[in-house]
């Protein structure tokens, strides 16, 4: 295709242009050529890491999916909401935050839900309860709390009605998922919900890598055959032989927990005074746990009755970094040219958008992300990989991620059909015709466009340059300048 770059009707000026030179004398006058000189973009080299190994494809899930809470439920007109999060076997207890839903967490408790899709996802109402119920396989469970139909909260199995009866095996696995579909907890927590959460609340199945802003309590483990028998050592009874006489603090135990997780020193703690009274509200807490620094961090907790007697528990909580990044590319970009990047840095940050990398809950600055396009510097045209990588601060890396896009990062060829042309007649610089059968140009798309500046008229003495722009359908640009002298 052929146009000028005329501001106003070719026709006219082309007219306007040939009165002129008329008037000058110069109709006949011939101009020759004096010089030329081409100009395309250039990104240069790339300059960043290589990644070398191989990865997922890009598209990854974003993390609002990831981070997913369940859904954002207004206030029915009870105190709480219960959420369970079937990928992490976690339960998280809500109360009606300021913006009316239920958005303020109150507790975390660890669980265990149905194997595979045996524990339905969904929002249901608490219905029913009993403080011992029969289950399947001819066991019991104690303070069960309908969800819907046959699901059910409730604590882990025991082989009687017999508090001193538990199937420590099946406590111990507490934080998995084992159950027939019910949502199995310690006794302390489905005494909890039994207690403390009303018919008809909200009670929202879901599944999501998330944990929860409280975090994901963990449980003893315990052995079978001790002085405490086969009880749960949370059962608040106190004829449970893991409380004492003296105020006790249940699910003080150490842990280890990953940088930038979320975690809440009170998620799954107890207090009961020395009458079994749940009386969490007015323990202390004394450390706290940077959950931003790697280290290990001592919290004491501890209740003092209305005796004057005091119960404490000790916990370690170790802050590690041993899991890598991970890498979300919504990536939009399939096709990239001159058009979308004509700098190395254009073409990086265009690369980089609706990239983002988290450890943890915490997002990384995007220089914590490698964005190797060496690939498109190297081949300039055709299918060319992108790999993206990010590492954290503790040298932790990602998987890499794959990006394939369409590249034509080459300009056209332009070049003049004949250097060395002699004497031109100065009518036919006039033309924009004449001018353009004077270069050709190729591209590797086989799709190529070129257009021609010039002056309107000529000045003795002065030099008359043609500028030819030549562009492919990816906006690769190639120019080139001619000079011209105008000669009696």
């Amino acid at each position: 295709m052929k146009h000028t770059s005329f501001l106003s009707d070719i026709l006219f000026m082309a007219v306007v242009s040939i009165v002129l030179i008329v008037a000058a004398g110069q109709l006949d006058g011939r101009v020759v050529m004096t010089g030329y000189q081409k100009g395309a973009r250039d990104l240069g080299e790339y300059t960043g890491s290589v990644i070398r190994d191989g990865g997922t494809s890009g598209n990854e899930v974003l993390p609002e999916t990831v981070f997913y809470n369940g859904t954002n439920l207004k206030d029915n007109g009870l105190p709480y909401c219960i959420k369970v999060n079937k990928t992490c076997n976690v339960v998280t207890v809500y109360a009606v935050g300021a913006d009316g839903y239920y958005s303020e967490p109150v507790k975390a408790m660890i669980c265990s839900v149905g194997e595979g899709n045996n524990t339905p996802d969904g929002i249901f109402n608490l219905g029913d309860r009993e403080e011992w119920l029969a289950l399947e396989d001819g066991v019991f469970g104690q303070y069960a709390t309908v969800i819907e139909g046959s699901i059910l909260f409730h604590s882990v199995p025991y082989f009687t009605e017999n508090k001193g009866d538990l199937e420590i095996e099946e406590y111990n696995k507490l934080g998995q998922s084992v159950s027939a579909g019910c949502v199995r907890l310690s006794v302390i927590d489905a005494k909890w919900i039994y207690d403390n959460c009303s018919q008809d609340t909200y009670v929202e199945i879901f599944e999501s890598e998330y944990e929860g802003p409280m975090g994901k309590p963990v449980a003893a483990v315990i052995s079978s055959g001790g002085q405490e028998g086969n009880w749960d050592p949370t059962d608040p009874d106190r004829d449970n032989p893991y409380m004492g006489n003296i105020p006790v603090i249940l699910g003080a135990y150490d842990r280890e927990i990953e940088r930038y997780s979320d975690f809440d020193e009170t998620a799954g703690i107890t207090a009961l005074d020395s009458t079994g009274k749940d009386v969490t509200n007015y323990m202390n807490v004394d450390g706290e746990v940077d959950v931003n620094t790697c280290g290990t961090y001592k919290v004491t907790y501890s209740v003092t009755d209305e005796t004057n007697i005091t119960g404490t528990a000790t916990a370690n909580i170790i802050v590690k970094d041993e899991q890598p990044p991970v890498l979300y590319v919504d990536q939009k970009i399939t096709r990239i040219g001159a058009y979308e990047a004509s700098t190395a840095e254009e073409l990086h940050e265009l690369l980089l958008e609706n990239v983002l990398a988290f450890d943890g809950t915490m997002e990384l600055e995007s220089d914590a992300i490698t964005v190797d396009y060496s690939e498109i510097l190297e081949k300039g045209y055709g299918k060319c990989h992108v790999k993206y990588c990010a590492k954290d601060s503790e040298g932790n890396a990602s998987e890499v991620v794959v990006l394939s896009v369409d590249v034509d990062m080459e300009p056209p060829v332009l070049e003049l059909k004949n250097k060395q042309q002699g004497p031109v007649h100065v009518s036919k610089m006039l033309s924009d015709e004449y001018l353009l059968s004077l270069v050709e140009a190729t591209d590797n798309s086989g799709k190529v466009d070129v257009t021609v500046s010039r002056p309107l008229t000529y000045t003795e003495g002065q030099p008359y340059i043609v500028i030819y722009c030549a562009a492919d359908e990816f906006g690769n640009v190639t120019t080139l300048s001619v000079t011209y002298q105008l000669k009696n």
